[in-house]
């Protein structure tokens, strides 16, 4: 019945989207369920005539054969919209592989639906910005779905984090290869919650959070038939990288952790993280690989759906804060930022590369801020038509759905503009607050400790963010005009960066202009702070 279905709208448009400025993608499991694995065999069309045309249900196929499909992801498997993945198959199941949109070819591919996220632009967006910093992302396309006769909106289809040329473009690594330089490389790792199926993990020795142990898991993602002498290889390298961290001269230049990490992919990859202001960054769906002989990189990219404030928890619809103080935010998570941030964060070397890079982005590059606005313009202007399809499918436009803040605009055109105030801000919040190289030399040299306070106006939180030259205790006292103690608290700081957080009952009332204090030893700071 349901491939009865499938041909009748193939053959008669009326039952199905006449047509439309984006390709269209038909599939049809022939009965059967899709599950989260295995892939079941289904058939697939995709129609695409070309930039710039038409795509209509009895267009030309440019594919046309079997695939298999399952549903992936963690929690966005329990939306409606749900996220597949799938390979081009032959008549008997195998891999084959296929170069959509003239894409390096492959048989590994992902329908991405951005159910939670309205504007259906923040992964697509992410992944080309990433791209134009030279960094790899995922190519993508837009396309709308039909699947068993349903239509099911609009999805971005994409690849697959994979090695291979064009991909993870890093050396295979075969089960023979357990010694010398061939055990080097390559390999992809993946931080992540555990959930769905792996390929094995171990957890970091270290906790990324003082006073709990909360160690990060690592996951095997590639090779999928990894040895034992082969895991040990990878495990050790990332252990190894760990131990120097935790040295006191961990930022040695030719002795510290920089002898296992390709510091570019790492600042790269910081700043992606940020200027989304990621949620989820250096935590979950976090990857990092290692080509043969080469170093430690981190990348590429992935899921950016509770980015640039859309999350309703841990700060995350600010545009102010850095996306690495998460632990200090939140920190009764059960998934933490890795604690290799804190470090890298009390290098000068890490942060001036960091700050040098972040600065030419801006003033020479993708992170002006009239480029990233008229990326989002033609994004936005390329799903236009097809949106308005997509939310008479699924009609949560001016609905709550996590973890989307307060208030929730009541169109598509609306999300779009939410997106494109937010980042202004957050741009220039990034431009006043990343540290920089002399921050960090203060510390260093004993020249005192530096202090942030944010946001500010504040409403019942201040988050402070300390660069201390050693361990010490910070005193730290909010008092309104007059001299009355508002709060009045002592943190333990270590060398380095620290994040402190200030909180304040809902009910709490002073004065609008007030004076934080900060004192370290006999050195005291003072901060004009404004209650909202």
């Amino acid at each position: 019945m349901r491939t009865l279905l499938f041909l009748l709208l193939l053959a008669f448009p009326s039952l199905a989207q006449v047509s439309s400025n984006l390709p269209l993608v038909y599939i049809d499991t022939e009965g059967k369920q899709i599950v989260d694995e295995p892939k079941v065999m289904a058939k697939m069309k995709l129609i695409y005539n070309g930039e710039g045309q038409r795509n209509t249900p009895s267009g030309t196929a440019v594919y046309d054969g079997n695939i298999g499909i399952e549903y992936r992801g963690s929690s966005s498997q329990s939306f409606p919209k749900k996220p597949f993945g799938f390979e081009t198959w032959d008549e008997t199941g195998e891999d084959i592989k296929f170069d959509f949109f003239g894409w390096p070819e492959e048989s590994d591919w992902i329908l991405y639906p951005s159910y939670n996220e309205k504007s259906l632009i923040h992964n697509v967006l992410t992944l080309r910005m990433a791209e134009q910093m030279g960094l790899y992302g995922s190519r993508t396309k837009y396309v709308e779905l039909y699947l068993n006769g349903s239509y099911e909106g609009i999805y971005v289809f994409m690849e697959k984090v994979k090695r291979d040329k064009g991909r993870v473009d890093i050396s295979k690594l075969e089960p023979d290869e357990e010694s010398g330089e061939d055990l080097t490389g390559g390999y992809i790792i993946k931080v992540d919650k555990n959930t769905g199926s792996n390929n094995g993990s171990w957890k970091s020795n270290y906790s990324n959070q003082a006073g709990a142990f909360k160690p990060s898991e690592f996951f095997y993602e590639y090779p999928k038939d990894i040895t034992t002498i082969q895991r040990d290889y990878i495990q050790s390298y990332i252990e190894d990288f760990e131990d120097v961290l935790q040295t006191e001269n961990f930022a040695d230049a030719a002795t510290g952790y920089q002898q296992y990490i390709d510091m570019e992919s790492f600042v790269l990859m910081t700043i992606v993280n940020e200027v989304a202001k990621n949620v989820d960054g250096y935590r979950i769906s976090t990857f990092l690989y290692k080509d043969k002989n080469e170093k430690l990189k981190l990348g590429p990219p992935w899921d950016y759906d509770i980015s640039y404030g859309n999350a309703n928890y841990c700060n995350g619809s600010s545009y102010q804060g850095f996306s690495y103080n998460f632990n200090f935010v939140c920190p009764d998570d059960t998934w933490q930022v890795l604690f290799w941030w804190q470090k890298f964060l009390s290098d000068v070397n890490f942060v001036k590369a960091y700050r040098s890079t972040y600065d030419d982005l801006r003033s020479n590059g993708i992170l002006e801020e009239s480029k990233l606005l008229a990326l989002i313009d033609e994004l936005a202007n390329e799903i236009k038509e097809a949106q308005v399809r997509n939310f008479q499918r699924w009609p949560i436009l001016g609905q709550y759905v996590w973890p989307q803040p307060q208030p929730v605009p009541a169109t598509w055109e609306g999300e779009v503009e939410e997106l494109k105030k937010w980042i202004p801000l957050r741009l220039q919040w990034l431009d006043q607050n990343i540290p920089s190289e002399m921050e960090v030399l203060s510390a260093e040299k004993g020249l005192g400790f530096n202090v942030k306070a944010y946001p500010n106006p504040y409403i019942s939180s201040v988050s402070i963010e300390i660069v201390s030259e050693e361990k010490a205790i910070a005193n730290v006292r909010l008092i309104d005009l007059l001299g009355r103690e508002i709060k009045n608290q002592d943190f333990d700081l270590e060398k380095g960066q620290n994040q402190l957080n200030l909180n304040f009952p809902e009910n709490h009332s002073s004065q609008t202009l007030q004076l934080l204090k900060v004192k370290v030893g006999g050195v005291e700071i003072t901060h004009r702070m404004v209650q909202k």
